[in-house]
């Protein structure tokens, strides 16, 4: 997603994730302004400071977090939290800091209390050094087994058997795919993930399992060293359900190869194109099927897509039934684009608004003068910005002036239709596909993702099968370095989500993923053949006729 300048203004988002007498007001408010002022002596001033400035900053970040973020009930609720209140209970640890590195980690606990996946530190010049340990992996792939929200469990999925066997460490040769994991590094699961919940960015709970289980075997440098022990230490239940314990060393990842317990999604396809953004498969006996492994939502979907438009007429093709697997996509830009060209009927596409605040505001002041760009026009983009300006000097700057709370919605980001277009609506693209489609969902990816699927869902353009998406997309995000107050000092760049992504059923997106109709999840038990069972599924439903 798209953030501020520095606060820094940035274009459309990559893989990868708008908007006087009140102007002045709002950009005054005394205590919440971490900007420098007077500058500190350099012998005086480090980036650690001291207690009493390291609890006004703490203030200061409340004070912009009440007045920026954009909120999202469904998540709050769906998670029964408060993000102010666990904001506040991180408070102790960032004024009793004793070292650089401990104030670092401090602050990344502040900002994963508000349970956002798009929200991270980054480290400043002059300011806390950051991350300092190097990602490592153990040699093994861990997943979640979905049995029971209330009681997640975690299982090997792949392991490297040469690595795991030439470490000579306790048990580590005992390892076996499918093995279920029963304590980590000392912790029971359930203290497991309450403890390492607030070191992983997340904004559902699918997609917080999915991140702790893929996180099991990393050493990650967004979390504190002191999280970690110089080998990964498991209690393991077999399938016969004997329990062992075994040590697993940390490599390079590099150095990790693995065998996964599912060794082949699509049994039976092949791939007849590779591109950046997706696979194209078809069926080996000939069967008028499409399958669209989709893997990301960069800029060169434009091409990509282009590229498959004009394989799928030369091979006529465009009337086959369409299954798009989404379960290994990340996220990005132009997924309506996409859709335009995959399916036959009109559609709504996703909304948008800002919470108007000093930092939306200066980033709609940018670009109400940022000249457009001079880029050829393409059905269904709006790639010289124009609508994006237009709407930052009209709409908006109105919203702004009357002392709104959030933007009016426009369509998403402007980017695809303008802000006149209330109706949402979108046209299927000249050439376009016209057979049935299914979607395979999972927690892996969001952002963009999570939009792209809502837009079948709500459209009722596809049946939707699996889990669903991260649950994370929002409009824009701003960050902004932190400056202990009335210092120069620098601290590290922190991030607000200041927008809502409106589903085309209204609702806010963030925390609120498209439940699939037929919810299947991923367990120990059926791991091993998850996708394919998925995809014999979809290819099934979309065969029997409609009544």
């Amino acid at each position: 997603m798209s953030r501020s300048r520095g606060r820094r203004a940035r274009g459309w988002p990559a893989a990868g994730a708008m908007c006087g007498a009140v102007l002045a007001c709002l950009m005054l408010l005394p205590l919440s302004d971490v900007r420098g002022q007077e500058p500190e002596p350099p012998d005086r001033m480090t980036a650690l400071g001291t207690p009493e400035l390291r609890a006004e900053l703490f203030d200061s970040i409340i004070e912009m977090t009440r007045r920026r973020e954009a909120w999202s009930p469904f998540k709050e609720s769906g998670m029964a939290y408060d993000p102010i209140s666990e904001m506040e209970a991180v408070r102790d640890r960032v004024v009793n800091a004793e070292t650089e590195e401990d104030l670092y980690y401090a602050l990344t606990l502040l900002s994963n209390a508000r349970r956002d996946s798009h929200l991270y530190l980054t480290p400043v010049p002059g300011g806390l050094p950051g991350p300092t340990l190097p990602e490592a992996h153990a040699p093994i792939q861990v997943r979640p087994d979905y049995t029971d929200m209330a009681a997640p469990g975690f299982f090997v999925s792949g392991v490297d058997r040469s690595a795991l066997e030439a470490s000579g460490l306790p048990g580590a040769d005992r390892v076996r795919i499918g093995d279920s994991i029963v304590r980590i590094n000392g912790r029971g699961i359930p203290e497991f993930v309450e403890t390492f919940r607030a070191w992983t960015r997340h904004s559902a709970l699918q997609g917080l399992y999915w991140r702790l289980a893929r996180d099991v075997p990393i050493r990650a440098p967004a979390t504190a060293p002191w999280m970690y022990g110089e080998t990964l230490d498991l209690e393991l239940e077999d399938g016969a359900g004997r329990r062992y314990e075994a040590s697993l060393p940390y490599l390079e990842p590099a150095e990790v190869s693995l065998e996964l317990g599912e060794a082949e999604l699509y049994p039976g396809f092949s791939v007849v194109m590779e591109r950046f953004n997706f696979n194209v498969l078809r069926p080996d006996d000939g069967r008028p099927i499409v399958l669209l492994q989709w893997l990301d939502f960069e800029y060169e979907l434009i091409q990509d897509v282009v590229d498959l438009m004009e394989y799928a007429q030369a091979e006529q093709i465009l009337d086959h039934m369409m299954v798009i697997d989404v379960t290994a996509s990340s996220g990005g830009s132009r997924g309506a684009y996409a859709i335009q060209r995959l399916v036959d009927k009109p559609f709504r596409t996703t909304f948008g608004n800002v919470r108007i605040s000093d930092a939306a505001i200066e980033m709609i002041e940018a670009w109400a003068v940022e000249p457009d760009r001079d880029v050829p026009e393409i059905y269904g983009l709006n790639e010289s910005r124009s609508w994006l300006h237009e709407w930052a000097r009209s709409n908006a700057r109105e919203d702004i002036d009357a002392g709104l709370e959030y933007t009016r919605a426009t369509p998403f980001k402007l980017a695809h239709l303008p802000q006149e277009a209330q109706d949402g609506i979108l046209q299927p693209a000249p050439v376009h596909f016209s057979g049935p489609i299914a979607i395979i969902g999972g927690p892996n990816g969001g952002s963009h993702l999570d939009q792209f699927v809502s837009m079948f869902a709500d459209n009722e353009l596809a049946f939707t099968i699996g889990m669903p998406t991260g649950g994370y997309s929002n409009t824009w995000e701003a960050e902004e370095t932190l400056y202990f107050p009335g210092t120069a000092q620098p601290i590290v760049q922190f991030m607000w989500n200041i927008g809502h992504t409106l589903r085309p059923n209204g609702e806010i997106l963030e925390g609120n993923a498209v439940q699939p109709e037929v919810y299947v999840p991923l367990t120990r038990e059926n791991f091993r053949t998850y996708h394919r069972d998925l995809l014999e599924a979809a290819i099934g439903r979309l065969g029997r006729p409609v009544s």
